[in-house]
């Protein structure tokens, strides 16, 4: 038993000797293994900070060449834009889209539509600019339907502009907010009134006033021209709690030389146009809306040699048309009787309030100097409110809101008269003129719904009246075209009286459009 105790006691010792000689070796195997732990997470470390550099490296390099990349943007009405990253160049593209269906009063014989789709507006534009847009380059293409300015007329025998804007502007507003936009080109624009009519997406009415639009000023396309501008000038440096929205000068062929033609003028013509509101800074709602403008067009014609023949110029004469697109009919027309300066001065005032404004504009044409003294007055009075919009409810709305309702109805009374039966071309009965002078009234009612931003399709209803229109002279006359009350479906004209020669007459003209400035 002892000495089994003996060995028992041996072989414990032996383990303890054993165990205690086994540990260090453990220790240095476990300090071997964290050592190479450490090694292995301190590399990977190094990996990670690595890769970080990379991956930060690269995202310098991504936004330095992002920073490189042409900016896209878009702005309905001003449409699609690109520009360089440093403002070095940008190009800005557009398009002005109207069309009509329409349904004239009249004979289809004489060009009245009933059903017709009508062109009136399709203009691509193309701005180019440089050096953030201190230089602007131009060009509108004028691709209207009916002949009006696509190149030539439906039986090609008439030869139109195709050319809406070709001009090159500088911004020096860019250097002083005070200076103006100088411009020049061989299809610019002269200003008159922004209240005759107002933009042709943003307003109701459906056409220009009678007189500027005849006068021979119309748009104010100027061709050979240049000009200066101010847009958007606020006045409160100088104490004034308003704005100039515009103001424009402008020395050309206005009315001419279309397509950059020369239009063998002696002198040009000057427009001068002038527009501010002068509380629009202001919080009150009932004055902030109140606007004056003041439009003139000076157009001479004094030939500088002797005899003085009078040059065929856009204000050589005063003729006066419908606004319908097809088949236009002349309610009025003089001729060229002589050299001297022809004026049309046009005075307007504004006042909006909320969804409503109120327009009111004047026009007064007179031919002076050796011509007979052919004279045009009219008055323009119109009223435009938004009575509906899917935010705002009932009386709200606005060009770029969908769903809009907008309303419009406007009163235009045109006066025109020449003196003599020499200046008056309305043709004749017994040697006399039909009339000399002639009172033309339209009423107007419109209503539009925005489809989309700047997008809207709408009726125009329009009543004329005019207290004399040319007739038939002989029983075998009534067909022929120079019969205006005919043309026009005026229950006069289908009866043959010589009283009721010259006589007037009422039409109602009615169409439907679609419109859109991308």
């Amino acid at each position: 038993m002892a000495n089994r105790l003996l060995g028992l006691k041996s072989l414990g010792f032996m383990l303890i000797v054993f165990l205690l000689a086994e540990a260090p070796a453990r220790a240095d195997d476990v300090d071997q293994k964290i050592k190479a732990l450490k090694d292995e997470v301190a590399r990977l470390e190094n990996e990670q900070a690595q890769m970080k550099a990379e991956q930060i490296e690269m995202k310098k390099e991504a936004t330095a060449a992002a920073a490189q990349l042409p900016n896209f943007s878009y702005r309905p009405g001003s449409g699609l834009m690109i520009e360089a990253a440093d403002k070095s160049w940008a190009f800005r593209t557009t398009i002005e889209a109207n069309f009509r269906l329409e349904f004239e009063s009249g004979l289809s014989e004489a060009g009245r539509e009933t059903g017709g789709v009508f062109g009136r507006r399709f203009r691509p534009w193309f701005i180019y600019c440089v050096n953030d847009c201190l230089y602007e380059i131009r060009a509108a293409l004028d691709l209207d339907g009916f002949g009006t300015g696509n190149g030539k007329n439906a039986t090609a025998t008439q030869v139109g502009s195709i050319l809406q804007r070709g001009d090159v502007l500088v911004h020096l507003e860019k250097l002083n907010p005070w200076l103006p936009v100088y411009y020049f080109g061989m299809d610019s624009e002269a200003a008159i009134s922004s209240y005759r009519r107002g933009s042709s997406w943003l307003t109701p009415q459906n056409e220009y006033d009678l007189l500027s639009r005849n006068n021979g000023f119309n748009t104010g396309r100027a061709g050979n021209s240049m000009g200066v501008i101010w847009q958007d000038l606020p006045l409160n440096a100088i104490g004034i709690p308003g704005r100039i929205p515009l103001a424009n000068l402008v020395s050309g062929t206005i009315g001419e030389g279309d397509d950059g033609l020369q239009s063998f003028r002696e002198q040009r013509s000057v427009s001068a146009y002038f527009n501010i509101e002068p509380f629009s800074q202001l919080k009150n709602k009932w004055i902030r809306g109140l606007g004056f403008e003041m439009g003139a067009w000076f157009c001479p014609n004094d030939p500088n040699h002797t005899p003085q023949n009078p040059q065929s110029i856009a204000c050589g004469s005063l003729m006066i048309r419908d606004n319908g697109d097809g088949g236009r009919q002349t309610l009025f027309n003089s001729t060229q009787t002589g050299s001297g300066l022809t004026h049309f001065l046009m005075p307007g005032f504004a006042w909006a309030v909320g969804p409503y404004k109120f327009r009111a504009v004047g026009g007064f044409n007179r031919m002076d100097g050796q011509n007979d003294h052919i004279k045009g007055t009219e008055f323009l009075i119109a009223h435009d409110l938004f009575i509906w919009s899917p935010k705002g409810g009932f009386l709200n709305g606005d060009t770029n809101t969908t769903g809009s309702i907008l309303l419009g109805t406007h009163f235009e009374r045109t006066d025109v008269s020449c003196p003599s039966p020499a200046s008056c071309n309305n043709g004749t009965f017994l040697g006399r003129p039909q009339f000399s002078r002639d009172r033309i009234l339209l009423r107007e009612w419109d209503i539009w719904y925005f489809l989309a931003p700047r997008m809207s399709v709408g009726t125009t209803v329009g009543w004329w009246d005019a207290s004399n229109l040319r007739q038939a002279t002989t029983l075998g006359g009534i067909q022929a075209n120079t019969n205006v009350a005919r043309n026009l479906g005026c229950v006069s004209s289908h009866q043959h009286t010589l009283e009721r020669v010259g006589a007037g007459c009422s039409w109602t003209d009615v169409n439907i459009t679609w419109r859109y400035q991308f």
